[in-house]
């Protein structure tokens, strides 16, 4: 009998573990789920193909022009083209199609078409995350799902502070400046991507970044609300009628002690840096491309995926919410 009841008890503890890991699975956020909650933050029952991130924002036309002897450095065909024909899109973070300009969350969304390959890039104006895992991207925008119409403030505050990501996120933004002109905003990937050597054909981890050759300006509190809400749009609308707004793209060459699979390190110290392109845009182009997607995972030859859990579900969702909009 005891044997029995022994094996029953290890039965018994087999199933409660596969019932459990079975309930974990289930719980693991996906790009779905990621989704979703994207559409109870910011959807609109009323409006179902509603772009519910970055979802204001304006058009422009450029062009990418690697520099003359890149190519040398990195083996990335594309880079050996000149004057690349390139779609750019600005915007604000949120879903708020009309959200105040004066916000510090940016993005700068790049189309490179070449002739044989082509590039997308998405970029923002943080160097960081605000999560290194699914997990913690999951929960960052459950707490702010408003319940019964209203957003749970001091469990938001509680599950922030409990969270370094989040914290540490929190206090990187109070260090951002809110810029008065796109013109004056750098970008940056955030994600560690791979590039070819050249010479050695190892592929050489880096983030990268688009730093404005107008300089980047800041502005106080009192010099942004008298902005107004909507001042990116036609300040790009003015600069560009003039002359193209510049970027200088470089490579930030990761050093040994970089942290290069979770988006949420702040790299510290110096890094080499590489020049490899300039981005001029040259041309407003209105509001069209809103509807478009910059998927990420569109790589050029030469150029690898990163290792971080969240890049190929952030391409997912992209893929989803996009399906969702038409």
């Amino acid at each position: 009998m005891s044997k029995f009841i022994s094996k029953l008890s290890k039965l018994c503890l087999t199933t409660m573990v596969a019932s459990c890991l079975a309930y974990a699975q289930e719980k693991q956020p996906t790009a779905e789920s990621i989704a979703d909650l994207f559409y109870e933050l910011n959807g609109d029952s009323n409006d179902p193909h509603k772009k519910i991130n970055h979802a204001k924002g304006f058009c422009a036309i450029g062009e990418f022009k690697p520099l003359s002897n890149i190519s040398k450095a990195y083996n990335i065909p594309l880079l050996k083209e000149t004057n690349i024909p390139t779609q750019v899109r600005f915007s604000l973070g949120g879903g708020n199609p009309n959200a105040s300009d004066a916000s510090k969350t940016r993005g700068l969304a790049l189309k490179i078409n070449g002739q044989e390959d082509s590039w997308e890039i998405v970029a923002i104006n943080t160097q960081i995350n605000f999560a290194k895992n699914l997990e913690e991207f999951s929960k960052f925008f459950e707490i702010r799902v408003p319940k019964n119409g209203k957003v749970d403030t001091e469990n938001l505050a509680k599950v922030t502070k409990e969270t370094p990501s989040f914290s540490n996120y929190e206090k990187y933004l109070e260090t951002i400046a809110i810029t008065p002109s796109v013109a004056n905003t750098a970008y940056y990937s955030v994600h560690t991507f791979f590039f070819e050597d050249s010479k050695t054909k190892k592929m050489i981890p880096a983030r990268y970044k688009f730093v404005p050759v107008a300089g980047e300006k800041g502005l106080t509190k009192e010099e942004a609300k008298a902005m107004g809400d909507n001042f990116l749009e036609s300040d790009f609308q003015n600069k560009v009628a003039k002359k193209p707004v510049e970027y200088k793209m470089f490579l930030i060459l990761a050093n040994p002690e970089d942290v290069i699979d979770d988006t949420t390190a702040l790299w510290s110290g110096k890094h080499k840096e590489v020049e490899i392109a300039t981005l001029r845009v040259k041309e407003y182009a209105g509001r069209d491309c809103n509807g478009d997607v910059f998927m990420p995972f569109v790589l050029p030859q030469g150029v690898g995926w990163p290792k971080d859990p969240l890049f190929e579900t952030r391409n997912a969702v992209y893929g989803i919410t996009f399906g969702r909009r038409q």
